[in-house]
């Protein structure tokens, strides 16, 4: 059975109150609670990043776990390579004992160039950030065991110890590597750990990363992610998502995922497609989608985006619970 999360970066303009982006997503995810979806993702972000007002997404999930009752709470994603992965199996071995195991942390190697600079970390190669990215997790998984040794903390000097506190057996089961090229599906292959897709990524690419994924040895549980917006009827959907998407869609060009000398399409139709990977219509329309994808691409989770610049929040609950009221359903 297809499962449904929810993944949100927490943006908004830079002179909005964090505090009110944080309630905001807070009721959103107490909502998705309350509707049955099985994940909520939060991403992190530094100095405004993405516009995104979160440099702590596991405070954010250990918060919400006190707000919630059943829906999983995640990252996605910590940045490893920002942090000490030490400290990052020390908080989340500590989250997750205080979330009673609803915990699902996903972890990445990358971060933006400006995110790297505040740190005073260098940009490094993506061969390189996947080499330390995987020396990372062999580390926090140690550490959740109970036992790190002088070899197992190698590049990062640890000494050997014996950390506390000790998780769950089930932690590692539960966690996720976000994947967005083959050299991280091989990281997520070898380590075993579940693997999460962006929404930039075609369903070929996502067919690529999976066969990579399980030459390596991966066998766990794959998550697809696409924005959607459902209304009660497709011609609906479109027409309020319009702003929504012409919004988003001039800032990937500004940001160079789009080519700057592109026409900007006329119908909203014409600017869901790739690089924005947008999903809208109706409750049914939206399943045939998802349903779509997964025979291009088999996936156990889709991640749904809902909340964008341009929709107000009684427009995205709306669309949420129209994604309720269709049963949480992806028709295979």
């Amino acid at each position: 059975m297809i499962e449904f999360g929810i993944t949100d970066h927490l943006e908004g303009p830079r002179g909005r109150p964090s505090a009110q982006v944080y309630e905001e997503i807070a009721k959103q995810t107490e909502l998705a609670d309350r509707l049955g979806f099985k994940y909520a993702w939060f991403a992190e972000h530094h100095a405004h990043a993405h516009a995104g007002h979160l440099p702590s997404p596991l405070l954010m999930a250990l918060h919400l776990a006190g707000r919630t009752r059943n829906i999983r709470l995640g990252t996605a994603i910590i940045c490893l390579n920002l942090h000490h992965p030490l400290a990052v199996a020390e908080q989340c071995a500590t989250a997750d004992i205080l979330m009673s195991g609803r915990g699902a942390f996903g972890f990445g190697s990358g971060s933006t160039p400006e995110e790297f600079g505040l740190f005073g970390l260098p940009v490094s190669e993506e061969t390189e950030r996947h080499a330390r990215m995987e020396s990372a997790l062999r580390l926090i998984r140690a550490a959740w065991l109970g036992e790190v040794t002088e070899s197992v903390g190698q590049p990062f000097t640890v000494a050997a110890h014996y950390p506390l506190p000790i998780p769950s057996p089930d932690l590692p089961s539960r966690c996720w590597l976000a994947v967005n090229s083959v050299g991280a599906a091989r990281v997520a292959g070898t380590m075993n750990f579940n693997m999460l897709f962006s929404h930039l990524r075609t369903p070929a690419q996502y067919r690529e990363y999976r066969a990579a994924y399980h030459q390596a040895g991966g066998a766990g549980r794959v998550a697809a992610n696409r924005p959607v917006h459902v209304a009660k009827d497709d011609a609906a959907a479109f027409a309020r998502v319009e702003p929504a998407l012409r919004i988003l869609w001039r800032r990937f060009r500004s940001e160079g995922k789009i080519p700057a000398d592109t026409p900007e399409p006329r119908h909203a139709q014409d600017l869901c497609g790739h690089p924005l990977n947008f999903i809208v219509g109706s409750p049914e329309s939206v399943a045939r989608q998802f349903a779509e994808l997964h025979r291009e691409c088999p996936y156990e989770v889709i991640n749904v985006e809902v909340r964008f610049e341009g929709l107000e929040s009684d427009v995205i609950q709306d669309c949420m619970e129209l994604l309720a009221k269709n049963g949480l359903r992806v028709p295979i």
